[in-house]
């Protein structure tokens, strides 16, 4: 199966983290104490929250190859994706550019969805900046071509439960009912599909393994492996 095809399955799968080209940001971005990440609020709370979460993240994803090179704009928005969605988060590729929902709207979306129930929403909150700060870090490094698939959502999810507190990251995999241990094969792009928490909480599972971790993430990122299921 060629490239192309396999982003034209995996963009029908893509249902609640969405990853997705759009037109960029308009308003000035204020720039946060860590080099090359804009925010664009006119919160002062709000951007320092979120420049914190986003620079603290850095050294976790440095680890595991993840470098931020050029800039990156974190903006907010009232209603993100199709109305018929559920998206807390977007990642405009190609543009550097992420955008996230404000936090009102955050919380209403975080009450709407059954499946991220076991987090506080202001927890959920900061894991979905470090999701998308973690997409738009793979877009800079990547060292071949890829899709909005599996592999990218498994660097992604693997990030976003290594910055959760300890007691909501156990609450979280507690609620999902997935066990230990989790076959590599069960990670793919149809689990994304119907179940974007359990696949969340295999990829922790799985990164968080000895033998895993940043060594698994670094060969997703020079092309060395894939979560990829399906011809070829």
């Amino acid at each position: 199966m060629t490239f192309k095809a396999r982003l034209d399955w995996v963009t029908g799968l893509t249902w609640v983290l969405c990853t997705c080209t759009g037109v960029a940001a308009n308003a000035e971005p204020v720039p946060c104490n860590t080099p090359l990440i804009f925010v664009d609020t006119e919160d002062k709370e709000l951007h320092r929250r979120v420049c914190d979460i986003a620079g603290s993240a850095l050294p976790v994803l440095e680890q595991c190859l993840l470098k931020l090179v050029d800039p990156v704009t974190i903006s907010f928005s009232g209603e993100l994706g199709n109305p018929d969605e559920l998206c807390f988060g977007l990642y405009h590729q190609g543009d550097e550019w992420i955008e996230l929902l404000e936090p009102k709207a955050f919380e209403q979306a975080h009450t709407d969805s059954k499946s991220w129930a076991a987090l506080p929403a202001a927890e959920h909150f900061d894991a979905i900046v470090v999701h998308e700060f973690t997409h738009a870090l793979v877009d800079q490094t990547a060292l071949v071509e890829r899709a909005c698939s599996a592999d990218e959502e498994y660097i992604a999810y693997a990030m976003q439960l290594s910055t959760l507190p300890d007691s909501a990251r156990d609450a979280l995999i507690a609620a999902s009912g997935v066990s230990q241990p989790v076959p590599v094969e069960s990670i793919n792009q149809v689990m994304f599909g119907l179940s974007p928490v359990s696949f969340a909480v295999r990829s922790w599972l799985h990164f968080q393994e000895p033998e895993n971790g940043c060594g698994f993430v670094k060969k997703i990122i020079r092309g060395e492996a894939t979560l990829w299921i399906g011809p070829e």
